[in-house]
């Protein structure tokens, strides 16, 4: 467990705290893209459970591939959902296993991949979160150097590392350890809670209820598929940040307020709003532009 006991004297502190938290995870980023690159595969496996930070490690191996004068194409296995996932469910009391294999469109990526080759084109479609529907298909062209990043936590699936066979190199981004924030506990599986429900009402129209209410069917996917297979993946990455449950305090709060007073999740809310109250909180003002966090609250100007 990590254990933190951390105070401001002023919003000077909060700044210098930030970017000394940024800077040891651009460290921890730049030794796993020197890996990357050393192992000279052209397919790389980003894998992580869900709100892991996996987008940012995408963005920071992408830009020393690029500096290393490589040609980047990213694809997320979330595109290849089947459509038609909808949360008309909800209303029956059904769960729908969102993370696992059995939504994914393995036909429809099968397809992709095998027509990955050099001087040929393959399509990869784009899934809309919101109306559950595919909005079409993007074109990509690779050519004999180019490097493919595929990018969700379906990248440790058997049933997708197959369809690579050895011709890979896997990445494993989480939040590694249970944290004590100024006598304060949050598991590491609540942090990315935390990050979640955030996300998941700003970006795909989900309400706290909803989050919650799929939080134990995704977390029951991750240790039957996710976390059994991560040691796939030769580079692994904690994505954990020192300031981030202080910036996560004026969100959390607000995207609780949501959670419906007569329903399931009142008092499990009401526990976590208890935490965050007592925290100080670092304004999103502080955070650079790159930041982890910018895949949870939404890019900066």
């Amino acid at each position: 467990m990590r254990t933190l006991n951390i105070s401001f004297a002023n919003e000077e502190d909060k700044k210098e705290f930030v970017m000394e938290c940024e800077r040891d995870f651009e460290n921890r980023l730049t030794v796993a893209s020197e890996k990357v690159i050393k192992s000279g595969k052209k397919n790389i496996l980003l894998s992580g459970p869900t709100c892991s930070g996996k987008t940012t490690t995408a963005n920071k191996i992408i830009d020393d591939f690029v500096k290393d004068g490589k040609k980047i194409t990213v694809i997320s296995f979330d595109d290849f959902f089947k459509e038609r996932l909808d949360e008309r469910k909800v209303e029956e009391s059904e769960k729908i296993d969102y993370d696992s294999v059995e939504v994914m469109d393995l036909e429809l990526l099968r397809e992709c991949v095998s027509n990955i080759k050099p001087g040929s084109i393959f399509k990869v479609p784009a899934f809309d979160f919101v109306s559950q529907k595919r909005k079409g298909f993007t074109e990509h062209r690779i050519e004999k150097d180019d490097i493919l990043i595929f990018e969700g936590i379906q990248a440790v699936y058997p049933e997708i590392t197959s369809l690579f066979g050895t011709d890979y190199t896997g990445i494993f981004i989480n939040v590694n350890e249970d944290v004590l924030l100024n006598g304060i506990f949050f598991s590491r599986d609540e942090i990315r809670f935390i990050r979640r429900i955030v996300r998941d009402r700003k970006f795909r129209g989900a309400s706290p209820d909803f989050t919650y209410f799929l939080w134990q069917t995704v977390r029951e996917n991750e240790d039957k598929n996710i976390f059994p297979n991560k040691n796939i993946c030769k580079v692994q990455i904690d994505s954990f940040m020192g300031y981030e449950l202080f910036l996560m305090k004026k969100y959390v709060l607000e995207t609780l307020k949501e959670v419906k007073k007569d329903g399931l999740y009142f008092k499990e809310a009401e526990k976590l709003k208890e935490k965050f109250e007592k925290l100080d909180e670092i304004s999103y003002d502080y955070i650079p532009a790159n930041s982890l966090y910018t895949e949870f609250l939404g890019k900066k100007n």
